[in-house]
């Protein structure tokens, strides 16, 4: 945290340190504090607490005022702050499977008390195998700028190695752009087609109904899981072109290797009522139909960390109506340290 430079000006004033305000901070996170105000009661009820004392090598902790607290947290230097995060858990993470997947940031409220703005929203990137998120990316105009905020990810050499690495995301996601820009580094995809791309799902579809048949079929019906109290069986069938890598030219999306075709079943135990769905993704490489199932399944594990991040952290409670990103970030630092690190040492 010591990296973290204060943004104030006259640092030969400063009575409340910023690392030990971010400190303390987490450690009001962990007790289940979420909004300023809890924070900051947090903090006035522990600045006696002889442990924290030792930790910060002081005999007496001083506790900044509510207002101070909420300038401190909204002005710090997120970037540094997404350094730190990133640094930390690095050790983790296999970086093979990764989910991308944006949130909304719901406490920072269009008609906010200091500004006029829309929702925040955060980019996650997911180690799906370790099922920590490793690196965000700040969406300053909603979730519509995910596109190009992806784009950036991707040439931050940094993060990503290049040698094979899977990515997963939303419909939204599957652009030409990023789709190539995934490939020509090396790296793989799973891509969800939809509504959003319609010339581009129809000729999926067009192409698939050429084979007579699948290339390869995985079924779990003997192995369901459950969902809403129902019953959930899916039928993977992929479709590859066994004589040479493309299953399907495109005329912008490049080296399309496998067509997917996943059907979903929503069984009702007590009536035997069934609902049907059928989900279309494409990839950029070969594997077999029950390869398919598992990395699908693993990109829906980000959708369950944001709905523990909303039930459990809490997140969409903390009204931060300007610069929300820093109370993000150390939310995540302190639920990973404890559900996921922790469990993998």
């Amino acid at each position: 945290m010591k990296n973290i430079p204060d943004y104030r000006v006259d640092t030969g004033k400063i009575e409340y340190p910023l690392h030990e305000v971010l400190f303390m901070t987490l450690f009001a996170l962990l007790k289940g504090n979420t909004t300023f105000k809890d924070i900051f009661a947090w903090m006035i009820f522990n600045k006696d607490n002889e442990i924290l004392k030792s930790i910060l090598e002081k005999e007496t902790i001083g506790v900044p005022s509510r207002s101070t607290l909420h300038a401190l947290l909204i002005n710090t230097d997120n970037n540094a702050l997404e350094a730190v995060f990133r640094e930390y858990f690095l050790d983790y993470i296999l970086q093979k499977n990764i989910a991308i997947d944006g949130k909304w940031l719901r406490g920072s409220d269009v008609n906010g008390q200091y500004t006029q703005e829309s929702h925040k929203a955060i980019l996650n990137i997911l180690d799906k195998d370790i099922k920590i998120v490793f690196a965000h990316k700040f969406l300053d105009k909603n979730k519509k700028s995910e596109i190009k905020a992806l784009q950036e990810i991707l040439e931050d050499d940094s993060l990503f190695s290049g040698d094979g690495q899977i990515f997963s995301f939303d419909a939204l996601l599957t652009q030409s752009s990023i789709l190539n820009t995934i490939d020509t580094q090396g790296n793989k995809y799973i891509a969800k087609l939809k509504g959003n791309q319609k010339n581009l799902k129809a000729k999926a579809i067009d192409t698939i109904e050429l084979f007579d048949s699948a290339t390869d079929v995985y079924d779990n019906s003997e192995e369901y899981l459950n969902e809403n109290n129902k019953r959930v069986t899916r039928t993977v069938e992929i479709y590859q072109n066994k004589s040479c890598n493309h299953v399907m030219q495109h005329e912008i999306f490049n080296n399309i290797q496998s067509l997917i075709k996943v059907t979903k079943r929503l069984t009702d135990p007590i009536t035997g009522e069934s609902i049907q769905t059928i989900q279309y993704s494409m990839a950029n490489f070969k594997t077999t139909a029950h390869d398919f199932h598992e990395k699908i399944l693993q990109h829906w594990r980000v959708e369950t960390y944001h709905y523990h991040l909303d039930m459990l952290v809490e997140e969409d409670k903390h009204i931060a109506y300007k610069e929300p990103f820093s109370i993000a970030i150390l939310q995540k630092l302190c639920n990973q340290s404890l559900s996921d690190v922790f469990k993998c040492q």
